[in-house]
């Protein structure tokens, strides 16, 4: 045991040279407390140091120390990073077993779970851990096909499972989720239930975890005790990604000692499709009464430009703690904003810059969709950069449907004789072949076309005829087209679009997103003269992004969606596709206009948490076209533009003249004020008049 002064001169020989903010978070000892930290702000550091302040100075056995992270990766860093500094200093804390415990909340729960059955004399199995039909994959999809009477894409069934999670992380009932995109939800949702409990042994998942260990501890008083007493002291790291049950989990067990440090950043929250309840934190006082906040605001990651537009930019949210995040860095370069005509020419600019750098490594490419990396992929692999991709394996663009779909058709316009082909797109040809013509076909040689074929059958009428040759016509046109001219061919004239219109619509699929995919095929095919050469082409861009992982300790550039590039950091970063539609969503936007906006401040954080990603440069790359579409610049562009020029995004400027963005009716141009009442044409050529106090008050219109 040692006397704080000495702790802290030993600790800055060491390398830890602790702020004002920092030490006080550091030595307070009793009660609970909530630390926000800012992007950069040293948290981890902070942790670590008050651990060992602890043990060493307040003389706490470390065997009553429970520090929780978000994930394994941070749980084993930090227990890692510990033993390095101070693992010598404390009895027993070696590497790899050390008498604090490191975890994450699902191991923690995990361990209460599993106390709870071997004292109830059952047993029970992982359902992540089955494979094959029995894997939650597989039994999820059996349910669905079972309620839907179709097979679940690969993306219905991550939000199948991410609906799932929601539900029993924010303590809901699946009923209320009846009308979700998802048809059938809680009856699906009571099927799986059903599912793993009556299997033997009993299956459990990752999120049944924290709800039966919830279960456990509230109603077994003698295990909550036994976590009671063993735990004096609790500390949590990125607590604004922390679900409502998991917060449940953590309150039992810290009640009534009350010893809490809860390190987070309600700005940093990004995670709501998740259940994370940045809620919480805001309400951190009435859940713990007496409890501390303390606030660590200097940002020692990135230059003043980019710490000063970003703490600016994060104020227009509502549901926040106040922050003023500051750096004592030297100055950097300007942040830059650039407006390109599309896609291409911002792709073109990364690679220019990209060419002209050392270390790609220090460069990171954010975007808000997976969807925006592939065209980036295509143009690095053209350029020969080398690319590390954080999300490859969740890619899956060349496994979708509607890809699949246009590939067939052009396989069918190679040779118009193959049933099987034809077995995978007549249905979505408006042509009248019926799945009895399929059958006939079957049953004989096919040494001609199957158009020819299927017109020479009894009782097709003349103008049936007309339509089978019409469409053997067609495939032979199409075959003779460069590829990008093909597939809007089978869009357009074979009318693929509208079947993919009756197929979103019936199945509950976005229209919005499978024309995307689309758009992102022909801008891969616009540069190949063949279909051949087309589909090498998209083979091999396939491989490479999928075997990036290669590349993820070697000199390339990093590409990932800004999700998951939450607590990584860059010298360099570049925001793409920045357009409304994308950041913020659509489906936000809707509800934004409806007057719901949790979903906004939260896209908003997304934004601030992309930005801050940034040490020394970073660039905002938004467009005109996308995809040949004409869009808008994102909201949260002009807002960092404004922030820029010294104004406040969310202020009203009533001066006549003024472009000003109403929330419902878009843009407009202030043409008349009179003090109480301001008068506004909008670009639709729409005139209207509205009251400047509720204006301000509900945050109706905004300069831009």
């Amino acid at each position: 045991m040692i006397n704080e002064k000495d702790f802290f001169e030993e600790i800055k020989h060491n390398g830890f040279n602790l702020t004002e903010q920092q030490k006080r978070a550091v030595v307070h000892n009793q009660g609970p407390l909530l630390l926000l930290a800012v992007p950069g702000a040293g948290k981890t550091t902070v942790l670590t140091v008050r651990l060992a302040y602890l043990v060493l100075v307040e003389n706490v056995d470390p065997r009553t120390i429970l520090c929780l992270t978000f994930g394994r990766a941070a749980a084993k860093e930090m227990r890692e990073r510990f033993v390095k500094n101070f693992g010598t200093k404390i009895s027993g804390q070696t590497e790899g077993q050390g008498v604090i415990q490191f975890s994450t909340i699902h191991s923690f729960a995990y361990e209460v779970v599993r106390t709870a059955f071997r004292q109830n004399g059952t047993g029970f199995e992982i359902i992540e851990e089955q494979t094959g039909a029995n894997s939650k994959t597989g039994v999820l999809r059996r349910i669905y096909e079972k309620h839907n009477g179709l097979t679940p894409t690969d993306e219905e069934l991550d939000g199948l499972q991410n609906t799932i999670c929601y539900v029993k992380n924010t303590l809901s009932k699946p009923e209320k989720l009846a009308n979700s995109d998802i048809k059938n939800f809680h009856l699906i949702y009571n099927d799986y239930e059903n599912y793993k409990q009556c299997n033997k042994p009993q299956l459990i998942d990752y999120d049944d975890m924290l709800s039966l260990a919830y279960q456990e501890l509230k109603g077994n008083p003698r295990c909550l005790e036994v976590y009671r007493k063993r735990f004096d002291y609790i500390l949590t790291d990125e607590s604004q990604d922390t679900s409502l049950l998991q917060h449940k989990i953590i309150e039992m067990v810290v009640k009534p000692k009350g010893n809490i440090f809860v390190v987070g950043d309600d700005d940093q929250s990004i995670f709501g499709f998740r259940a994370a309840e940045p809620k919480y934190l805001l309400e951190f006082k009435q859940t713990y009464p007496g409890a501390k906040i303390l606030r660590m605001e200097q940002n020692f990651r990135s230059t003043p430009q980019i710490v000063d537009v970003s703490c600016r930019f994060i104020r227009s949210n509502k549901l926040r703690f106040n922050k003023e995040m500051f750096t004592k860095n030297p100055k950097g370069d300007i942040l830059h904003i650039r407006q390109f005509e599309g896609i291409r020419e911002q792709n073109q600019f990364i690679i220019q810059k990209l060419k002209s750098q050392k270390n790609l490594s220090q460069i990171g490419v954010l975007y808000r969709n997976n969807l925006s990396a592939i065209c980036l992929a295509d143009a690095l692999n053209q350029a020969n950069i080398p690319f590390y991709m954080r999300e490859s394996g969740k890619q899956r663009f060349f496994s979708h449907w509607a890809i699949h779909d246009i590939l067939n058709f052009l396989r069918f316009s190679f040779s118009d004789k193959s049933v099987p082909t034809l077995e995978r797109i007549w249905s979505k040809l408006s042509c009248p072949i019926r799945k009895q013509h399929l059958d006939l076909l079957k049953q004989q040689p096919i040494d001609r076309s199957i158009f020819e074929i299927l017109s020479e059958q009894p009782g097709v009428t003349s103008g049936g005829k007309s339509e089978y040759l019409d469409l053997k016509k067609r495939f032979k046109e199409l075959n003779t087209l460069e590829p990008a001219k093909a597939i809007r061919y089978i869009r357009n004239e074979l009318k693929y679009d509208k079947a993919i219109k009756r197929i979103c619509e019936s199945l509950g699929f976005s229209e919005d997103y499978v024309g995307g995919l689309l758009d992102i095929l022909t801008s891969i095919a616009q540069n190949e003269r063949t279909i051949v050469d087309f589909a090498n082409h998209l083979m091999n861009l396939e491989e490479q992004m999928m075997s990036s992982y290669k590349h993820k300790y070697s000199n390339a550039v990093t590409l990932t969606t800004i999700h998951s590039a939450k607590g990584l950091e860059w010298e360099q970063v570049y925001l793409i596709d920045l357009v409304e539609g994308i950041i913020p969503e659509r489906e936000t936007i809707k509800a934004e206009q409806n007057g719901k906006t949790e979903l906004l401040e939260e896209e908003r954080r997304l934004f601030y948490v992309g930005m801050t990603r940034a040490k020394r440069q970073l660039t905002l790359c938004s467009m005109n076209y996308y995809h040949r579409k004409r869009v808008k610049s994102s909201r949260f562009v002009r807002e960092v533009n404004l922030v820029m020029q010294g104004k406040n995004p969310q202020e009203i400027i009533t001066q006549e003249g003024s472009k000003v963005q109403h929330k419902a009716f878009g843009e407009g141009v202030i043409v008349k004020e009179d003090g109480t009442m301001i008068t506004v044409r909008f670009n639709n050529g729409s005139q209207r008049s509205f009251l400047k106090d509720i204006c301000e008050k509900q945050t109706l219109i905004w300069s831009i």
